[in-house]
């Protein structure tokens, strides 16, 4: 378990790649931060610039950004585009008034009760094609040719690459053009990818996801050829445009 300023150092990494894409943060009029802790995420998406031409930063946007946790109400905006609302996350919403055209949660679906109920309240939250972030913890892992997995206190949930995938994929987000990291001996997984579409119903299967033709080409080929979503043929690739490939993972 990170520490909260662990967990902001970490999204930094993402919040900085993010940071460099003009069209991405013009596109921004409504924010949220679900699970948004001591606040240092939101106030990094608040404090975001336009870049002049020579590359220097401009003008703020002061796009509306949003907090929720548990007891968000005893944070003070460092922004005046900033606002905090306790929330408990569990809860099926509606939660505000208008949807977000982006929805960043690092570092708390382990402690969701229903991480599918979760998801179809982002989705409910969000604009359609509008963002949603997902950092989550995977504590199955292979280290110097040992298996091992391992429960941290309070972490009611684990995940795997590709149950994040079918996660997403049952609650109408788009996986066929989507970004994901998880390099190889690493605990965690990060996801970016977009609304497409409301839930589908929670029994669907891959087979019928390939008949939706909703799965990226790399997806179908590997259900096709293992029955399941395996991780063995996958190719993920991240927002720095780095493919990871785990077509030979063991």
């Amino acid at each position: 378990m990170w520490t909260p300023e662990e967990s902001h150092e970490h999204s930094l990494q993402t919040l900085t790649l993010l940071d460099g894409f003009d069209d991405f943060k013009a596109s921004i009029k409504h924010l949220a931060d679900f699970g948004c802790g001591q606040g240092k995420d939101l106030e990094f998406f608040a404090n975001m610039r336009e870049l002049t031409e020579e590359g220097l930063p401009g003008r703020y946007l002061d796009f509306n950004c949003v907090g929720f946790d548990i007891s968000a109400e005893t944070l003070t905006p460092q922004r005046h585009n900033i606002t905090y609302k306790n929330l408990d996350l569990n809860t099926e919403g509606p939660i505000w008034s208008v949807p977000f055209d982006i929805i960043w949660c690092h570092d708390v679906m382990q402690y969701i009760h229903s991480p599918v109920n979760f998801l179809r309240l982002c989705n409910n939250s969000l604009n359609t094609g509008g963002m949603v972030y997902l950092h989550v913890p995977t504590t199955v892992n292979v280290m110097h040719h040992i298996f091992q997995h391992y429960t941290p206190s309070q972490h009611l949930n684990t995940f795997t690459v590709t149950q994040i995938i079918y996660l997403l994929a049952i609650n109408g987000f788009d996986v066929k053009d989507f970004y994901m990291n998880k390099h190889k001996y690493d605990d965690n997984i990060e996801v970016v990818c977009y609304k497409e579409r409301d839930p589908l119903p929670y029994g669907t299967s891959w087979y019928e996801m390939v008949d939706m033709d909703i799965l990226s080409d790399n997806i179908k080929e590997v259900v096709l050829s293992n029955n399941i979503l395996s991780d063995q043929g996958l190719l993920i690739t991240w927002l720095d445009g780095v493919t990871q490939d785990f077509r030979w993972h063991s």
